[in-house]
């Protein structure tokens, strides 16, 4: 279970609904009970300068929601009304350098006044032209406000319906503007803001093929036979493709685990002009007649990941609960009967939540085919000439603002190689990458083969003028055996050292997934002390000599 949170809530209108909901919701995905502050209804720009003081306690996180008709008497006056935008523009800035926790700002939502009806005919002319500037304006501020995450309330209003989502007499009597089902509605799209900061979202979609890419069955229907296409139901699963190929580019891999003949599978690939999923997409395939669970099994295996992190999509009831029964961590997901909602199958599940998409994220399906490069590579030679052959170049360096999201990321999804399994929010890392008496490291690798990007995270605080506490270490499975872990620990030792450090200390916490790491230190010459290991640092192991390692710490 994840710690709960103590959250602020602040709005143009009364926000106090989301106290029992956001609670509940948060409670279902896993965090302990949380509690809440509620700031004084339309105290934004007050709540800018002293958010402490308006909440009445100090909070992890802070949520603000607002609308363009509370915070203007008249949103039709276009000039009054943009200045009062800037001025909670700059609020929120200055809600920024006064507050250390977790922001999460709305944007407006179109506003309910009656001058903005859009029944009117002349509306496109008038209420529209208007809303669009504002949401602009508001745009173009709050993007340049280092650390804001946003919450998406005019998308989501227009989703659910401005007419049903409504609740006049609650905003009159109340101050409350929405009813209960939209209000949910809120809650859902906020818990999943809260929840992407510290849980891991899922790392790769694994495709049944016939079906569920494309319609018929490719070994009894042949290529010209199955579905897929422009017209209807070939379209949806072309655009179910299109919604695969989208998670991609978010760093999610795409597995093929199908029974069938591979041979069958490739043609539909390589030569059917409608796929839009092709061969280089795919991060592995298990196109046999054995069980999807050992496939899927072997996908987890291939890809190193766990089994928890998939997500598994096939049309056929039998292997979903099979699947559900054996591995029940794995997420399955059912192709639906009627085809029309198959694009929308993956949308909106929330599995795929990230705080923030890096650099990583990107490139991570494209550097999985350069690690299928290295296995090849790796069995034509032995392990001591297949690490000197790597050319192994290792950058390890104090984080910067520029690596925070990533090293975030490492911190909140890495569960194997990990000796303690603390999560924090980017918030609380960015807040100790600017502590002198923290160094927040970071480990970036590449190889003749490509780059692995920044697969290692150390914490490491100071106790005392001569101890230093490796609070968090942890590091992506894909470089293990190459001397990743070596040169992270050594070039720690060397950091400390430069501090006037003399003495590493750290901690192995067991979890289910850990035990990788469970003699780590005692590897690297440390010697046990309790709950603690301990290590003078001038006697911590020596890096690889066929590794190139360079260390930088800032001025």
């Amino acid at each position: 279970m994840s710690k709960g949170y103590s959250i602020g809530l602040a709005g143009s209108f009364t926000v106090d609904p989301l106290t029992r909901l956001l609670g509940k919701d948060l409670s279902e995905k896993g965090f302990e009970k949380s509690d809440f502050q509620v700031a004084p209804y339309n105290q934004l720009i007050q709540l800018g300068m002293n958010p402490e003081g308006l909440l009445g306690a100090k909070t992890d996180i802070l949520i603000v929601l607002w609308r363009i008709e509370d915070i203007t008497p008249d949103a039709m006056n276009g000039g009054q009304a943009t200045q009062d935008i800037d001025n909670l523009i700059e609020a929120i800035k200055t809600l920024r350098n006064n507050y250390s926790g977790t922001i999460i700002v709305s944007n407006p939502p179109y506003p309910s006044s009656p001058e903005f009806d859009v029944h009117d005919l002349e509306q496109p002319e008038t209420g529209l032209q208007l809303y669009q500037s504002y949401l602009e304006r508001w745009q173009n501020g709050i993007q340049d406000i280092h650390g804001i995450k946003q919450m998406n309330l005019a998308g989501l209003l227009d989703n659910e319906g401005h007419s049903t989502s409504h609740d006049a007499r609650g905003w009159y009597l109340y101050k409350q503007p929405y009813t209960l089902n939209f209000w949910k509605s809120i809650s859902a799209q906020l818990s999943r803001i809260v929840s992407a900061q510290t849980i891991a979202a899922k790392k790769c979609v694994v495709l049944d093929c016939d079906n569920t890419l494309w319609g018929g069955i490719i070994g009894e229907d042949g290529l010209g036979g199955i579905q897929i296409g422009q017209d209807f139901p070939g379209k949806a699963f072309a655009d179910f493709q299109k919604y695969c190929l989208h998670l991609r580019s978010k760093g999610l891999f795409l597995a093929i685990a199908s029974k069938n003949n591979e041979d069958d599978v490739f043609e539909v690939f390589d030569k059917h002009d409608a796929m839009v999923l092709k061969r280089d997409h795919i991060s592995n395939w298990q196109v046999h007649w054995n069980s999807k669970v050992d496939s899927l099994q072997a996908i987890a295996d291939e890809l190193n990941i766990g089994t928890d992190a998939l997500v598994f999509v096939d049309d056929n009831p039998k292997e979903i609960t099979e699947v559900q029964e054996r591995l029940p961590e794995v997420e399955c997901l059912l192709v639906p009967e009627e085809l029309a909602y198959l694009p929308s199958l993956l949308q909106n599940t929330g599995l795929f939540d990230i705080a923030e998409l890096t650099d990583e994220d990107k490139k991570r399906a494209d550097m999985m085919m350069a690690e299928t490069k290295r296995k090849s590579a790796s069995t034509q030679m032995s392990e001591e000439e297949f690490r000197k052959s790597l050319e192994l170049k290792i950058d390890i360096f104090e984080a910067e603002e520029q690596h925070i999201g990533r090293v975030t990321q490492l911190i909140n999804k890495t569960n194997q190689f990990n000796v303690t399994t603390v999560r924090r929010t980017q918030d609380e890392v960015e807040a100790l990458s600017t502590d002198n008496d923290t160094l927040l490291i970071g480990m970036d690798i590449k190889d003749r083969f490509g780059e692995y990007g920044l697969v290692g995270v150390a914490i490491v605080q100071k106790e005392t003028d001569e101890i230093w506490n490796i609070d968090s270490l942890m590091m992506s499975c894909r470089v293990l055996g190459r001397g990743a872990e070596t040169s992270l620990i050594n070039k720690i030792a060397e950091a400390v050292k430069s501090r006037n450090g003399k003495t590493l200390k750290g901690q192995y916490i067991e979890t289910k997934k850990n035990a990788l790491v469970k003699d780590l230190f005692e590897n690297h010459g440390f010697t046990q002390d309790g709950d603690f290991w301990i290590c003078d640092v001038d006697s911590v192991k020596a890096a690889p000599e066929e590794v190139d390692i360079r260390l930088r710490l800032a001025a």
